[in-house]
């Protein structure tokens, strides 16, 4: 005779190492997301249910919602105060990353090895921006050096440029284990602003989420800002993704290439006129 309990199959135990490797995967997975600006998901009916567990009542309970006042659109005037100023800075290259090396506005500076400036002249024809400086570039005190800077004179070889053609720049200038929080980007923006200004780029290349989002005013994620120019104070700027992350996401390199097919043809294009 059969006890109530036999009637039902139990689910058999997880191996301990199926386990692992599946939050392994989960890890790298939700990495991906982040570094391209997935922050979060839709809260869609079945998420609902998943995340309340199978003990959750079909019928949710509904609160209603506070009532609120309709938010009034931002005045052309005031945007114009929140934007960046453009003037032209009254300062050399030199003279901005001498000031840049003794930064100490964030607590970021208390974590780095070395302080990153930049790397390259003025009036070039693209200028490439990454987020933070790599473990190599904290390291060596130079910019996108290592196996990342290997991988992008690669890519710049494969549109027809060297480092000599372009200028290397950055976010934020200090290497942290952390990604860099609104803190250290606040205070780190007017270096790069008036960077820009002095450098007078043809093209600007953001390369990664974080840069792209700040110069842009957007909170998008990069797989939507990426693919296509947008303007920045009159100057075109495409978002992709940096040597380092494609080192990690090398399925991605195919959707870099794509972008930087476009930098090629927007710079031949600017060499016939």
């Amino acid at each position: 005779m059969t006890t109530p309990d036999e009637k039902y199959a139990t689910t058999p135990p997880i191996p301990a190492e199926s386990a692992l490797e599946f939050l392994h995967d989960v890890r790298q997975l939700v990495a991906f997301q982040q570094a391209i600006g997935i922050e979060g998901y839709p809260r869609t009916p079945e998420l609902e249910r998943f995340v309340a567990g199978p003990q959750q009542p079909a019928a949710a309970k509904q609160y209603p919602a506070a009532a609120s006042r309709p938010k009034t659109p931002p005045s052309p005037a005031t945007q114009r105060q929140t934007a960046p100023a453009v003037a032209m800075p009254d300062t050399t290259l030199a003279e901005l990353y001498a000031e840049i090396q003794g930064c100490q506005r964030c607590q970021r500076h208390q974590s780095r090895n070395t302080i990153i400036t930049g790397e390259g002249t003025t009036g070039v024809k693209l200028l490439l921006i990454t987020d933070a400086p790599s473990v190599e570039d904290d390291c060596s005190g130079l910019i996108m050096s290592g196996e990342p800077g290997q991988l992008l004179d690669k890519m710049l070889g494969a549109i027809g440029l060297s480092r000599a053609d372009v200028h290397l720049s950055l976010l934020t200038r200090c290497h942290a284990p952390e990604p860099p929080k609104k803190e250290a980007v606040d205070a780190c923006l007017p270096f790069l602003l008036k960077e820009i200004m002095l450098v007078k780029p043809k093209i600007i290349c953001a390369m990664g989420v974080l840069t792209a989002q700040k110069l842009l005013h957007t909170s998008k994620p990069l797989s939507q800002l990426r693919g296509r120019f947008h303007d920045f104070q009159g100057i075109p700027l495409i978002p992709t993704f940096s040597p380092e992350f494609l080192l990690k996401n090398p399925e991605m390199k195919k959707a870099t290439w794509l972008d930087l097919q476009m930098i090629q043809k927007r710079i031949q294009a600017a060499l016939l006129r």
